[in-house]
């Protein structure tokens, strides 16, 4: 009862303060990781938790407050925490891929469920929020802290919407802190966003390390085409003197090189596409809202390695066809 009662003070001091819209804790942020993963129950037959198929893994969160206004989840179904009466029967709220997966087309408000080793009744519903940077969603359970706190002590992180100055609000808010409890101090107060780009700092090390590698693969890649294309063409000096001295011009050369460059790169071309287009599926995880299979990003490279082949093919021939056909012939 204390526990609760400290939370209620202090969530109702916060949000007196003119810069603060909404205020709630939460057992576990979302993108932390999946966290608190608990066998729920739901069978309306047999609510005794006897049937093993009605078990299923969820993550259970214990919440305070305005939780789902401070971090702005919206409740899709059912009233808002503030609107029920703690002191009456169990509830929780679940998420929409909760319902998903275990109502199916079952009205889920009102159904019972085994969540903390006791029944409690679906009031509402809310939106799904990702548990982690990748935007990956699991079921949730959501059970108020006020029917809770003789669980444990729960260790609450404090959620806050500020309408203005987030450092104004921080102090204002330590403040508050400091008046229910002097021994107690805001520990690593930070916005939302910092704790999003923390989650993102392993995959975000990941993506430039692969950019890196691929940029030099790339360069590799470009510099081999064009030294190979090149020096193949400027071994065909004598040949195009002969042709030149035969009655070609310096447009039919430069056709012919080119032919030959698309018959060298082309095919490399294709089973470069094929190779990326099988491979893509394992970089899938490692991307968010990106196609693995973009054709802007294919299209692309057919025309950097296009134009890498037509400069490495036309540049030595421009340079050959300059020459006179009767020194190059005599220099060979």
């Amino acid at each position: 009862a204390a526990r609760e009662a400290f939370h209620r003070t202090f969530h109702e001091q916060v949000r007196a303060l003119p810069e603060v819209a909404a205020a709630g804790a939460v057992s576990w942020l979302p993108v932390n990781g999946r966290f608190n993963t608990w066998g729920v129950y739901w069978d309306p037959e047999h609510p005794d938790g006897s049937n093993d198929d009605a078990w299923r893994g969820s993550d259970v969160r214990v919440i305070s407050g305005d939780y789902f206004d401070a971090l702005g989840i919206g409740v899709v179904r059912g009233p808002r925490p503030a609107d029920v009466d703690m002191e009456g029967e169990r509830v929780v709220w679940v998420n929409q891929r909760f319902v998903k997966q275990v109502f199916g087309d079952a009205d889920p408000v009102g159904q019972m469920v085994g969540a903390g080793d006791e029944l409690r009744r679906v009031v509402g519903v809310v939106d799904d929020v990702p548990y982690d940077a990748e935007g990956d969603v699991s079921p949730k359970v959501y059970i108020p802290h006020a029917q809770f706190a003789d669980d444990r002590n729960w260790a609450l992180t404090q959620t806050v919407r500020v309408r203005g100055s987030q450092q104004a609000a921080r102090a204002d808010i330590a403040a508050v802190l400091s008046r229910l409890d002097a021994q107690l101090v805001l520990y690593r107060p930070r916005p939302l966003t910092d704790v999003v780009g923390s989650a993102r700092a392993q995959n975000r090390f990941a993506t430039v390390l692969m950019g890196a590698f691929a940029l030099l693969a790339l360069m590799l890649a470009l510099i081999g085409t064009y030294g190979v294309l090149a020096g193949s063409v400027a071994g065909r000096r004598r040949e195009f003197g002969i042709r030149m001295a035969l009655g070609a011009d310096g447009r039919d050369v430069g056709r012919m090189v080119l032919r030959y460059s698309a018959l060298l790169v082309g095919p490399g071309v294709v089973i470069g596409l094929a190779g990326a287009w099988l491979s893509a599926r394992w970089v899938q995880a490692l991307l968010f809202q990106v196609d693995p299979r973009d054709p802007v990003v294919y299209l692309g490279a057919v025309v950097i390695f296009a134009a890498v082949g037509l400069v490495a093919g036309w540049a030595p021939a421009r340079r050959a066809t300059r020459v006179d056909p009767a020194r190059t012939l005599s220099a060979e």
